[in-house]
Parts: structure tokens; C-alpha cells; sequence
């Protein structure tokens, strides 16, 4: 694994609850590339917690799924 952030098991909690919002709403990692403008491994790092994602970049990722940014922190 690369590295390690300050709250590491938060991050992949996060990236747990991306994975199945994701699955739940049947979105493939390239669907939400499309969606949000980020790049599929920029997705599959954040879901795998090997990067500390900004603020905004969840929110966008929130919007595109149509949750709240709660559903996706709250974990």
C-alpha cells in the first residue's frame, strides 16, 4: 500500500461507501468518470483510500450520484 493518511480507516470507509452507492445505483467507475470529469484511477484510488480526496471533489462526486455528500461521510 502507498501512503498511509492521518485517518487511513476513515478514508476506507469512504471509499467502501463510494464502492456501493456506486453498485447500489449500477454506475461502473467510467459512468462516474463521465459524470464528474475525474479520471477512472482518480475513482479507484479514492474508493481503495490511496488519496485524501478534497472537499470539492466529493461534492461533485455527491452530486453525480444525486446523495448528499452526508450519505458518503457519514460511515
Amino acid at each position: 500500500m502507498g501512503k498511509q493518511y492521518r485517518n487511513q480507516q476513515y478514508l476506507q470507509k469512504v471509499g467502501k461507501k463510494l464502492v456501493e452507492i456506486r453498485e447500489r445505483l449500477n454506475i461502473t467507475q467510467e459512468k462516474l468518470q463521465e459524470l464528474t470529469g475525474f479520471d477512472t484511477r482518480q475513482i479507484g484510488r479514492i474508493e481503495r483510500a490511496e488519496t485524501n480526496s478534497s472537499i470539492s471533489n466529493i461534492k461533485k462526486i455527491a452530486d453525480a450520484l444525486k446523495v448528499k455528500m452526508s450519505e458518503l461521510l457519514d460511515v
